[in-house]
């Protein structure tokens, strides 16, 4: 039998209430999240799921050519890893005498604080994407090791974006993690970005689009001056879901009605190499 672990039907909340809650949640996560927008999604697997298998491979193999297959290679496992799904949640609270003006005076509730918790769980989710959470020992992008690092050119030099992210494609490839590239930046090195190329009339953010196929993705959760390019494909990394986002209720307190965004989710990085991390040089 299934545990309904969100416990809604104790909650004070008519459908259409509900219904209000549920979407005002959504749409903030999805406005706000950065890392499911490049990478694919697993699941969801279910929110009582802890521990889900992670698959490393090699970077770098040969499809095999021959007339007949009687060459019978196949994907090498490197290791499989057992990795933690953490939860991601915020609590807020309703008001009694919310709900009853609502209800008595036709006062539409303002979900203001739900949006509130469901912003810090997409931060929360976006932070751990990029730095992991070494008490759950789950690895970032930023933070895994094997990633490729190399150092990033002085970053007020006309065109030093683009030639860091030329580099770094050339990583990429020499190891064997080909196109299409993602790139994830912060603020203020992509408002940078938007300077003319040389003489070239073109900004630097557009050559730089051109090499990442997939896009760039900006998230003010980046150290500054440093800049990922990603091999972003499913056999390289992914994001394994639980249970997405979804509001459950916790308690009555005070006549007052505790409720609590969360979603379950892991990163999962099958090919440390697929990452370029381009970090400042250190001082």
């Amino acid at each position: 039998m299934t545990i309904d672990y969100l416990s809604r039907d104790q909650a004070p909340l008519n459908a259409s209430e509900w219904a209000e809650l549920d979407e005002a949640v959504r749409r903030v996560i999805a406005n706000q999240v950065t890392g499911r927008r490049f990478l694919s999604l697993f699941g969801p697997v279910g929110a009582g799921v802890q521990v889900i298998p992670v698959d490393r491979t090699p970077g770098i193999d040969q499809g095999q050519v021959d007339m007949v297959g009687e060459v019978n290679d196949a994907v090498r496992l490197s290791s499989r890893i057992y990795q933690k799904v953490p939860m991601l949640h915020m609590d807020f609270m309703v008001f009694w005498r919310d709900i009853e003006s609502s209800r008595t005076q036709g006062v539409p509730l303002d979900w203001s604080m739900a949006e509130a918790a469901a912003a810090f769980v997409a931060q929360a989710e976006d932070r751990l994407i990029l730095e992991g959470d070494a008490d759950d020992q789950v690895d970032g992008l930023l933070t895994v090791p094997g990633r490729q690092i190399r150092t990033a050119a002085a970053h007020g030099e006309s065109g030093s974006g683009f030639h860091d992210v030329v580099k770094a494609v050339d990583d990429l490839s020499a190891a064997g993690f080909y196109p299409p590239y993602t790139v994830v930046v912060g603020p203020s090195l992509y408002a940078a970005w938007h300077r003319l190329y040389g003489n070239s009339g073109v900004l630097e953010i557009e050559q730089i689009r051109r090499l990442a196929d997939q896009g760039v993705y900006v998230t003010p959760l980046m150290p500054a001056h440093s800049v990922l390019v990603l091999a972003a494909g499913a056999q390289n990394m992914d994001l394994a879901v639980g249970a997405d986002a979804q509001v459950a209720y916790v308690e009555s307190t005070s006549m007052n009605h505790r409720l609590r965004v969360m979603e379950t989710l892991t990163l999962r990085i099958k090919r440390p190499g697929a990452i370029c991390h381009i970090a400042p040089a250190k001082s």
